[in-house]
């Protein structure tokens, strides 16, 4: 009976304790306003080339983590689009279920539509020009811009007039452009705004710093510190004095660049077909852009067979990608190098068909290249 007394004294100590540590943690908003405009032009439904998913899918699946990510703290939130310049939820008290149900409206069967960006930042003045406090406008975009007013210059005019501070999750590649638009948009006030890659918010830990930088800060928490600002605290950063213009993972280590290669194989079998030709073109020619960088080429299975067999046939299929490349595109051999991890390294659940197909996978990993926040 005494044992027992005591056991129940100690969790009543355990919960006292807990509800100090929640208690003394206040988030606090940083804007009271805020609108995504999601960009549905017909180059959003583009493969995505560090994905290799359609662009829209991406930026769908983004906002519904941050959705899950914001705290409810009484901001007014909306949701519009580009192409056409519409709203899917008119500004209002933002409760995460009816904004998940507004982001589940976004088309993701875009067609042929053209993208006046500008067009759809015009189309958010009659909301801005009713709100009041700190107003984010999050622009959700390729930057391919090519229908309308000048995207910069009408975003400029919206932040003189409405005080506006514009974010940008951009899906420009190095092949179709796009990345002067969204950067001229982020230039406009660089001390508010927080400009991400959709390839940087597939990382959960930079999707919540997103989340935090844009929306809202934490007081009164319990005093660890963050050396090298990275968003990690200290006694959870496995890689302290991080550069702070590097992106980080929940470890606080920095993010490779590293783009997924659509290459299929046929079942135990590691050569490379013709059809994926221009999947490895298209890398052979972002690769330019880091010369005399290492790259290495990973193989990757799902978790069906033995580890040994997996390691073997990832190794074989990695290596044939490395020899394309170097016979069809020319790349310089020293500087490619192909390397099997099997079913070591899976990014889904092996225990579905859809996992299984996330996991069986070709990389390429730019060596000491890192993603920028």
């Amino acid at each position: 009976m005494k044992q027992s007394k005591w056991i129940v004294l100690g969790l009543l100590v355990m919960l006292l304790s807990a509800s100090v540590a929640l208690a003394a943690e206040t988030y606090v908003r940083k804007v009271d306003n805020f609108i995504f405009l999601v960009d549905t032009s017909g180059s959003m439904g583009g493969t995505y080339m560090y994905s290799q998913n359609a662009k829209i899918a991406d930026a769908v699946n983004i906002l519904e983590g941050i959705n899950k990510a914001i705290p409810e703290l009484g901001y007014l939130g909306g949701l519009s689009t580009v192409a056409p310049a519409q709203s899917i939820a008119d500004v209002a008290g933002y409760e995460r279920g009816t904004y998940g149900a507004a982001i589940a409206k976004i088309p993701v069967k875009l067609g042929n539509r053209s993208t006046p960006i500008g067009d759809g930042l015009n189309a958010l003045e009659p909301a801005l020009r009713t709100l009041v406090g700190r107003t984010a406008v999050i622009l959700v975009s390729d930057g391919q811009e090519n229908e309308s007013t000048a995207p910069v210059k009408v975003a400029k005019e919206l932040a003189d007039k409405y005080g506006v501070c514009f974010h940008v999750i951009g899906f420009a590649d190095p092949i179709n452009g796009g990345q002067k638009t969204l950067d001229g948009i982020a230039a406009i006030n660089p001390a508010c705004t927080v400009a991400v890659t959709g390839q940087q918010m597939q990382d959960q830990a930079a999707l919540e710093k997103f989340v935090r930088d844009v929306f809202y800060d934490v007081t009164g928490a319990e005093v660890d510190g963050d050396d090298d600002q990275d968003g990690v605290l200290n006694s959870k950063d496995k890689c302290p004095d991080t550069p702070r213009d590097l992106a980080v993972d929940a470890d606080g280590c920095p993010i490779p660049v590293k783009m997924k290669l659509k290459v299929n194989f046929d079942f135990d079998k590691a050569d490379v077909k013709p059809m994926y030709h221009q999947e490895l073109a298209d890398f052979a020619e972002f690769a330019k852009q880091y010369p005399g960088v290492d790259i290495e080429i990973s193989g990757h299975t799902d978790g069906k067979g033995t580890p040994a067999y997996n390691m073997k046939l990832s190794q074989r299929r990695a290596n044939s990608v490395r020899e394309y490349l170097i016979q069809k595109f020319g790349m310089k051999a020293a500087r490619l190098s192909a390397v099997g991890y099997g079913l070591t390294q899976p990014v889904a659940d092996n225990n579905t068909d859809e996992g299984r197909a996330e996991n069986r996978r070709i990389e390429a990993v730019l060596k000491g290249v890192y993603q920028k926040r």
